[in-house]
């Protein structure tokens, strides 16, 4: 359900986007409440016009639910020890193995792999600066910056996102890397 959540988030770093958004969503709030409201009042109980405007409704109110609650799950910035990171992390088909020594086992699928800039196999990991994983394969230059992960929390978890956008609103919203067995 999670993922879910945060598939449907709405993300953009276009200028006034949010606000646009919101627009567009308030406008749609009152043209089903107008719809409903007159519907019912005109006694107008089969018509098309009133089914359509209670379906609207009803996924706008779950939407600003499914945001109200995606948002107050969120931590960008979580305070996190390197031994809460050290296990199994998952994300689709791609798997990650962090062990207490820094080695790490990389098996990413090529999509992750070209995002991450390193190349599946043995590798090292450490914790870099306050909220981020450096995660770096032998082929790669472990100081380069490459395979730069972010560290955040969702729902009293952590989980790993690929740190490869400019702006935090050009984030998809994808929650990344699971810890197996949390």
């Amino acid at each position: 359900m999670d993922e879910f959540i945060s598939i449907i988030q709405f993300h953009t770093a276009i200028p006034f986007g949010y606000l646009l958004f919101s627009l567009v969503w308030i406008s749609i709030l009152v043209w089903a409440l107008k719809n409903i409201v007159s519907n019912i009042w005109a006694k107008k109980f089969h018509e098309p016009s009133l089914y359509i405007a209670v379906s609207l409704l009803i996924v706008a109110i779950s939407y600003a639910y499914a945001s109200a609650k995606y948002s107050e799950n969120i931590n960008m910035n979580p305070f996190f020890n390197e031994s809460s990171l050290v296990g199994e992390w998952n994300y689709g088909n791609s798997e990650l193995l962090l062990s207490s020594d820094g080695t790490a086992k990389i098996s990413l699928s090529s999509s992750l792999l070209a995002r991450l800039n390193i190349d599946n196999g043995e590798g090292y990991w450490r914790k870099e600066g306050d909220f981020n994983l450096l995660i770096g394969s032998a082929s790669a230059n472990f100081a380069s910056k490459s395979g730069m992960l972010r560290v955040i929390q969702y729902a009293e978890n952590y989980r790993l996102i690929i740190e490869d956008y400019d702006d935090p609103d050009m984030w998809d919203g994808s929650l990344g890397f699971k810890q197996k067995n949390m």
